[in-house]
Formats: structure tokens, sequence, C-alpha cells
């Protein structure tokens, strides 16, 4: 099996992930919480480095999306739109000490194949590039919609920390390295999660101020620090 290539997004890139980040999130076109062309485009003109691809024999498999924030907007609650400049990263601040996941994703076809895992450990690598302080993320609660006239977000995100239960994305982000901070209401439009997200940390132990990401807490609807 020929191994992943990871390498930084080109513009030649952008049908096919403007195609992939369609396929991967179909519940959410019809809202337009998804990647267009032109939004790619930008991603790559604003910080072209934070644009990663996975490639296998010549084939885009899998992406990432980041921009460069302040620790005080990524660790404080937010919403996707606010955060990425509705989608289009014009809020990236090359100042910023936090690199945030704005996305990642994959071809369907190709889940379980340790995609992710290799994205992540990318991103992780790209923070201590750039020094740093820590990645943060809002990720979706992809099964919540099943339990959520029955539990809050706040436990469920508990429950699947500590293995009680499952969820699609947050599991695998949890055993990346990511930590639990909270919950972010109101964070994506989408019925899914209830507009509920994980608010999750990765901190750079090479970076100076640790203290930065480790007592950053966000006002967020859960007090949960889970470190895994």
């Amino acid at each position: 099996m020929t191994p992943f290539v990871l390498r930084t997004a080109e513009p030649s890139d952008v049908p096919r992930l403007v195609a992939m980040n369609h396929a991967a999130y179909p519940e959410l076109l019809a809202d337009g919480i998804v990647f267009d062309a032109a939004q790619i485009a930008a991603h790559q003109a604003v910080f072209p480095e934070g644009q990663i691809v996975l490639v296998e024999d010549g084939e885009l498999l899998g992406a990432m999306a980041t921009l460069i924030v302040k620790s005080e907007r990524a660790l404080a609650a937010h919403t996707w739109i606010d955060i990425t400049g509705h989608g289009t990263f014009a809020t990236h601040d090359a100042s910023g000490d936090v690199l945030y996941l704005a996305d990642v994703y994959s071809d369907p076809r190709a889940r379980g194949r340790g995609v992710g895992t290799a994205l992540y450990e990318a991103l992780f690598a790209l923070c201590r590039k750039k020094g740093l302080a820590c990645v943060v993320a809002g990720g979706r609660l992809w099964d919540y919609h099943e339990v959520a006239g029955v539990v809050t977000p706040a436990e469920y995100v508990a429950e699947v920390a500590s293995g009680r239960r499952r969820d699609r994305v947050l599991g695998p982000q949890l055993r990346a390295g990511f930590e639990l901070r909270g919950v972010l209401p109101g964070y994506l439009d989408d019925w899914r999660s209830h507009a509920f997200a994980s608010h999750l940390v990765w901190t750079n132990a090479l970076y100076m101020f640790q203290d930065r990401c480790l007592n950053g807490r966000a006002p967020s609807e859960s007090s949960v620090i889970v470190r895994t």
C-alpha cells in the first residue's frame, strides 16, 4: 500500500476539496454551511501553510483547514461563523497564539483508514512548527440528536469522555489528544448536534507560556474539563 502523503493545498486542489467537503457533510448542504470554491481559495491566500491535504496515489482523501487567532478569542465562547469570518478566514491573525481548526474532513470512502489520525498528527505538528500555544476546535456533537431529550450537552460530552457513550466525532478527537474544556452553545446550525459543539484544546508542551491555554476557560455551558 502506498503511504499517505501530506502537503499544503494548492489552487489546483480547490475543485476536489469543494467536492470532498460537500460529500463529507451532505446534511449541511441545504443550509450552506459547507465550503465553496471562493472560501477555500481565500484560505489558501490568507494562510497557505495552514491548509493541508492528505494524498494517496495522487488522489486527495482528506484535508484540514486552519487559521491563527488570539487565545482570548478562541478560549472564550464563540461560534463557528464568528471565529472563521463566515468561513472566509478573514479573521486570521498572524500575531495570534492559537491554531484554530476550522474543519477536518475526508472522502467518505476513506473512513476507517487512518486519514483522520494522520491529519490530526499533521495539525499538532504544524502548531509546534509555528510555535503556537495550542490548537483549539469546536467539534459537532454528531450523535447528540439521539439523546437530546434525555441528557444535557454537558452530560453527553462527559459520558463520551468517560467511555460510557460513543460519538462519531468527539471520540476520535479525544483519542487524538484533545482535551475537553466544555460545550459551546449555538456553535453551528446543525440538527445532529442541536447547535452544540465540544470545546476542545490541545496544548503545545513546547510553548513557553503554556498557561495561556492550560488555564484558559470559556464561559461555556459546561464546566467539564477532561484530560485524556
